[in-house]
């Protein structure tokens, strides 16, 4: 088991799919203003044209009848203090028979000059314009309120593919890097399915450096084992003395080593059976402080395997063991030396990585054994100082026909499969 770390998806506001969706309904959005703007531009444009062509022709009319009948008509007027000064003051420069238009004021004025002292014009408001204008606007924000939700269950569609893809490949990326096997299964032709293709050649190439690594470290323990063990028997024949006790010492160093190279070899091997009991935990960790207490399901010799190895790890790199407490399933070791390395905290035990004397297997050994009890190990180097390790075991389950539950002498359970990563001290 590797160092717990945080993961899982992102928060809402901060995932891609959130992203793309706030980024269409903004493309929607803006191009809708834009939109809009142009066409309330030249509608109200056009309004103003088509007001301006009425005024004409009611002028136009108007002093037709007056010409005629010598009456005032649709709402023809002579008198020039009507007229606006702008538009007066630009009437001496036009023809007599050619008329000019002003707008001001919510009014189209449409005058001709008849004489030096007649001005003939006619004013016709601009409500119709602007009630069309306002109609106009209305039904725009209706389509955009209609359109918006539209556009973001789009990108909502399409950003939840895009992501639900992405996530599929970092969940398998994470599991590949948390020591388990996975594959992305991404299709496509996209840079997506490009991502997924290299995380499965990843994981691929680490899976067989990891084999290759598993089986040399397999063969050179069992090639060792008989030569070890001859030179074991040889030095309890030699005489006592200095040189023979660094002998002895150096012998049964080499003899450890061999032996741990072959329990890892066996936990790599993913074919270890485990019986699983219920016992209590404190009694099985010795010398602990029992915060309290809980009944786990484990095999005894397997928990001291890992006690020992932590202890003696704490021991050996750690300045010695300043904390050895039982907190229900849970074992928590700490010690007083300069804490754990980032790779190690980061991806987990890595193999003949040490940081002082020793092989470096320690780690290796303690978290090949929990995986094969089902336990989960932690760790971490508190703020406080030195290096924190925690192992929490299986507890039973009193539900019926579970798995971990135990019956009768015990549960049979084999470990799960090795995981495709490096191990460590």
């Amino acid at each position: 088991m590797s160092a717990s770390r945080s993961g899982g998806a992102p928060r809402w506001r901060h995932s891609l799919r959130t992203r793309i969706t706030v980024a269409v309904v903004a493309a929607s959005l803006a191009t809708l203003l834009g939109v809009g703007i142009v066409v309330d531009h030249q509608s109200a444009a056009d309004a103003r044209d088509r007001l301006r062509t009425q005024a004409l022709t009611e002028l136009d009319a108007g002093i037709a009848v007056l010409e005629v009948t010598s009456t005032l008509r649709y709402d023809l007027s002579l008198d020039p203090a009507r007229v606006p000064r702008q538009l007066r003051e630009s009437l001496p420069e036009l023809d007599e028979d050619r008329a000019s238009t002003y707008y001001a004021d919510g009014r189209m004025w449409a005058a001709r000059r008849l004489s030096a002292d007649r001005i003939a014009s006619v004013a016709l408001d601009d409500a119709p314009v602007r009630t069309a204008r306002t109609s106009l606007r209305e039904r725009m924000l209706v389509a955009a309120a209609a359109v918006l939700p539209l556009t973001a269950l789009l990108g909502m569609l399409v950003g939840a593919g895009l992501s639900r893809r992405l996530r599929r490949a970092a969940t398998a990326a994470a599991v590949i890097s948390g020591g388990g096997a996975a594959r992305c299964t991404v299709g496509g032709r996209d840079e997506v399915a490009a991502l997924s293709r290299a995380v499965d050649e990843m994981a691929d190439a680490l899976d067989r450096r990891l084999r290759v690594e598993q089986a040399f470290s397999a063969d050179v323990a069992h090639e060792l084992r008989t030569p070890v063990a001859g030179l074991v028997s040889a030095s309890e024949l030699l005489p006592p003395g200095e040189a023979t006790d660094l002998l002895r010492a150096l012998v049964a160093r080499l003899r450890h080593l061999v032996e741990d190279l072959l329990e890892v070899a066996r936990l790599d091997s993913g074919t270890e059976e485990v019986t699983l009991t219920p016992h209590l935990l404190g009694p099985l960790v010795p010398g602990a402080d029992i915060v309290r207490d809980a009944e786990v399901l484990v095999d005894p010799r397997r928990v001291e395997r890992i006690v020992g190895n932590l202890v003696a790890n704490a021991e050996r790199h750690g300045g010695g063991v300043t904390g050895l407490v039982v907190d229900g399933p849970r074992l928590v070791v700490r010690d007083a030396g300069p804490g754990l390395p980032d790779d190690v905290l980061g991806a987990g035990a890595i193999r003949f990585h040490s940081t002082g004397q020793g092989s470096g297997l320690g780690l290796t050994i303690v978290q090949g054994q929990a995986r094969v009890l089902g336990a989960t190990v932690t760790m971490a180097n508190p703020p406080g100082g030195g290096a924190e390790v925690a192992v929490e075991f299986r507890t039973p389950d009193p539900s019926p026909g579970r798995p971990g539950r135990p019956s009768g002498a015990g549960t049979s359970a084999s470990p799960p499969s090795p995981p495709a990563r490096r191990p460590g001290p």
